[in-house]
């Protein structure tokens, strides 16, 4: 029978393989929070409005101060009182004093005097941190915004009672947002924070600094979180939006490139491929197992029982098995002449 021809390839080898990889992650605001007051109260108004623009400072709502105002002015009586009674007890003191000097009245009289001061100045001392906390309570009464930012969410109403440390609302800050990806350990050590990458969001190429690789494996994905600060202010990115990084690092071990389709699928999650070797005018097949290190969608870099300088079937190799023999020409010279996998010429 007439030799088939084969279309061939020689393996040449190589010291490594650049592999590209893609992770996806999502952008975020850079400051993200659930704000809501330190004390709780009734909500008497709520200006803010999901959508606004807000600053730093800005009243976002308000709590009834009523019970608070109630107890500022027991807390301003109290002071004054505690105030009266050391103004005469340090002009008692000081009458004291004096009659001491000439003998008319005891040094327990005296230190009664002095003791009676000092009490009533640590008790003034008492009443004007509690005048002082109220005043805080007062002024917390009023939500303020954190930060520059924006209302995403607003979670209650005038009217509702909320308790100390309840959201009210879900803020984040203005500016550009940052991007928030998991990649692989290796893809990780690849990395360096301060240089810039290319990240594809909403098709298209959005130009981003490296910020840092959170030194933590996340306990479902296995993966690390790398943030990215967006530096273009034009390319229509917002918080929700996915992310998408392509990374790409050399792997250095020995192997070789091959054709895709060169290869088979083999036993115990290996590949093979067939190599002709020469014997006389023509050569004859035979397989050789192969692992495969890297691959993408026209080749493959592989390792095994190659050898420089083999040829390899890299076509077609449904139509002709181990063990025959076949002419072999290269593949560029024979994609033409050689039958697609229907069967017909081209």
């Amino acid at each position: 029978a007439q030799a088939v021809r084969v279309a061939t390839v020689e393996a040449t080898a190589d010291i490594g393989y650049a592999a590209s990889s893609s992770y996806t992650g999502r952008i975020e605001a850079r400051l993200e929070s659930q704000a809501g007051f330190e004390i709780g109260g009734l909500l008497e108004d709520v200006p803010a409005e999901e959508g606004d623009t807000v600053t730093r400072g800005m009243p976002l709502a308000h709590l009834d101060t009523a019970r608070l105002d109630a107890r500022q002015a027991e807390a301003s009586a109290a002071l004054a009182q505690v105030r009266a009674e050391l103004e005469l007890a340090t002009a008692t003191l000081a009458r004291t004093e004096e009659a001491f000097a000439y003998k008319g009245v005891s040094r327990q009289q005296l230190d009664e005097a002095r003791q009676k001061v000092e009490a009533l100045r640590a008790s003034e001392g008492v009443a004007v941190a509690r005048l002082d906390r109220i005043r805080v309570d007062i002024d917390k009464a009023t939500l303020r915004a954190p930060y520059d930012g924006t209302v995403v969410k607003r979670f209650n109403d005038p009217g509702a009672v909320v308790a100390a440390g309840q959201a009210l609302f879900a803020l984040q800050s203005a500016g550009l947002p940052e991007a928030r990806i998991g990649v692989s350990p290796e893809a990780s050590a690849s990395l360096v924070a301060g240089e810039t990458y290319k990240l594809r969001v909403n098709d298209r190429s959005v130009a981003a600094t490296l910020k840092t690789v959170v030194p933590r494996r996340d306990e479902q994905t296995r993966t690390f979180d790398a943030i990215f600060l967006i530096d273009d202010d034009t390319a229509g990115v917002y918080p929700g939006d996915l992310a998408r990084l392509d990374v790409e690092r050399f792997v250095a071990t020995p192997g070789f490139w091959v054709p895709a389709a060169a290869l088979t699928e083999g036993p115990r999650g290996l590949w093979e491929s067939l190599v002709a070797e020469a014997d006389g005018q023509q050569h004859v097949l035979s397989r050789r197992t192969l692992e495969v290190l890297y691959a993408n969608e026209d080749r493959a870099y592989v390792r095994g029982t190659l050898l420089p300088g083999d040829l390899l079937v890299s076509k077609g190799t449904h139509r002709v098995v181990a063990g025959q023999v076949v002419t072999v020409e290269d593949a560029s010279r024979l994609a033409s002449a050689l039958p697609d996998d229907d069967g017909t010429e081209r």
